[in-house]
């Protein structure tokens, strides 16, 4: 075609498919769109993983703080428990370092009592109140009534309690002790600006990029934050600590050595307790940061098939092998059966591939019947795209390696998978026959070009799916809810080839005509009336989940992506 003298073609032949010159522009776009895409979510991706190990790290972080808070409060009340005999001693002391600091002028008293014994009825001609929490404790000093008590089994802690009465007598003493001790009942405020979302600043302008800085910075030091309100207590504590024992530095060097002992697990609990604080503040923030990427990449995943206009008139033939006669599955609040087992796992594919053509296969529980629905698909005139298997046989690998007394572990079932089916076959399990015929059938469809899903199993990283033994299938293991994080009811061992979403929010939604519903799949549609489910009150459960339904999704994504490439 010649336009102005200008040479034009409108149809090209590229790898033995006709294209217009629209198209080519819409694939370079696509080629554009994909990349920019992937870099995108590679970046989140990574800093998801950095997230993940930081979460980890501050686990371990929490736990060593826990155990050196215990053994802290252990050696506290180990010294706590020495033995007096000169009681008069540690008064004679007790009134030295009040009249040194000067406190009996301002109505201050330091009192050694037995534990259940009723102290200083009054000063100034005033009844004074003991807190009943401060009773408890092995020694307190309370304001404004200047008084400073310890108990006899523990009158080293005086000392300590006069130290903070020399603060607390000075101006404004009374305000900065009560600010120092309840400003860290507010230490964990900061988590609250794990509600502030900041991990997507792609696309933002400069304007909404100093927001994004400022909230990351305010979220990425809330830790410093809640540690720093216990600076004024640490400060009060240690500077009560310094008094008492540079006091009896000087005029009882024995019973300084012995208050040190005392005092420092003490003041270490507060340190501890800080420490503690700030660590879970952080880990609040990490793990909500986490939540949110993994929100920002479910988000970004969804709107990446929306821009790239996925194919749904796809039309395979599916065989579905599972439950449709048994209702397993509950979808309200009641928590009686709503919905078979099969009926679920069609709804997920259906929901991605409209126009594809389910076969149901109805299964038992047991392996006969799932034996005799794969021989009857190898058997059928129909020629199945793929085969769904959202059942399992599980097993502990421990079990396993008893049977076939071989040394399996979770990364060495795939490597040795050959000489575990030889030896597990030809054990004496009462399975091992129909298991055998399965896994061969299995090997069977896929070697006739069929593409077959098998979900990994529900019963952890301990056990393994006997179906997952077979070779060349798609073993699917479940995701959260955002496809991006294993779950841990998942079978995760080096047979899973990969891992899909798993969890699915159910919703209850209304249609274009009124009607009252539940979707069970995210598609926004209704896949079962809410007249059809069992409670009177129709409150949804909050998710349906598995590897059973992790399976089909793989497959819908599979047959999807390749409509769009071809």
């Amino acid at each position: 075609m010649n336009t102005n003298g200008i040479n034009t073609y409108s149809d090209f032949n590229i790898n033995g498919i006709d294209m217009s010159y629209g198209e080519m522009q819409k694939k370079a776009l696509k080629k554009d769109f994909l990349q920019r895409e992937g870099a995108i979510y590679y970046q989140k991706f990574e800093s998801l993983k950095k997230n993940s190990k930081d979460l980890k790290n501050q686990a371990y972080i929490a736990f060593s703080i826990a155990g050196a808070a215990v053994l802290c409060q252990i050696i506290f009340k180990h010294f706590k428990k020495i033995k007096f005999s000169d009681i008069e001693t540690i008064q004679s002391l007790a009134r030295k370092m009040t009249e040194k600091y000067n406190l009996n002028d301002k109505g201050f008293r330091a009192v050694l009592a037995d534990k259940n014994q009723s102290i200083c009825p009054d000063i100034y001609g005033n009844p004074v109140k003991i807190p009943e929490k401060k009773s408890k404790s092995g020694a307190f000093y309370v304001l404004p009534a200047n008084i400073a008590v310890a108990w006899k089994n523990s009158p080293l802690a005086l000392f300590h309690e006069i130290g903070h009465a020399v603060s607390g007598c000075r101006k404004n003493g009374y305000n900065r002790q009560a600010f120092a001790h309840y400003l860290p009942y507010y230490s964990p405020l900061p988590v609250l600006s794990c509600f502030i979302n900041t991990s997507d600043k792609v696309n933002k302008n400069k304007n909404e990029k100093k927001i994004y800085n400022a909230l990351s910075f305010v979220k990425d030091n809330s830790y410093l934050v809640s540690g720093a309100m216990f600076l004024p207590l640490l400060a009060e504590e240690f500077n009560a600590s310094r008094l008492a024992i540079s006091f009896l530095g000087k005029n009882a060097p024995k019973l300084a050595a012995k208050s040190l002992l005392l005092l420092i697990p003490a003041f270490c609990s507060y340190l501890l307790n800080a420490l503690a604080c700030s660590n879970f503040v952080k880990l609040i923030n990490t793990k909500s940061d986490n939540l949110y990427l993994q929100k920002s990449m479910y988000k970004q995943s969804k709107n990446y098939e929306k821009a790239m206009n996925f194919n749904n008139s796809a039309a395979p033939n599916i065989a579905v092998i599972d439950e449709f006669k048994n209702k397993v599955i509950k979808v309200d609040w009641d928590d009686k059966p709503d919905m078979f087992h099969g009926q679920v796992v069609k709804t997920i594919i259906q929901a991605g591939l409209p126009q594809a053509k389910i076969q149901e296969f109805d299964t038992d529980l047991n392996e006969k019947s799932i034996k005799n629905a794969l021989d009857e698909i190898i058997k059928s005139n129909t020629k199945f795209d793929a085969v769904n298997l959202s059942k399992s046989s599980d097993i502990k690998i421990s079990d396993l390696s008893a049977l076939t007394g071989l040394k399996i572990t979770q990364q060495s079932l795939l490597k040795d998978k050959k000489i575990i089916k030889e030896k597990f076959f030809a054990s004496k399990a009462p399975q091992a026959p129909d298991i055998k015929d399965i896994v061969q059938n299995l090997e069977t469809l896929a070697s006739k070009g069929v593409k077959v899903y098998v979900s990994a199993g529900n019963k952890g990283k301990d056990y393994v799916n006997l179906y997952t033994l077979a070779d060349n299938i798609n073993v699917i293991g479940a995701a959260n809810r955002y496809g991006v994080v294993k779950s841990s009811f998942s079978c995760d061992n080096s047979l899973v080839n990969r891992w899909v979403k798993g969890v699915f929010k159910i919703k209850k939604i209304r249609d274009s005509q009124g009607n009252a519903g539940f979707d069970i799949n995210e598609d926004g549609k209704i896949d079962i009336l809410t007249k059809d489910t069992t409670a009177r009150i129709k409150i949804p459960q909050r998710y349906v989940y598995g590897t059973s339904f992790a399976a089909p999704y793989a497959l819908v994504n599979d047959f999807r992506k390749n409509a769009v490439d071809n």
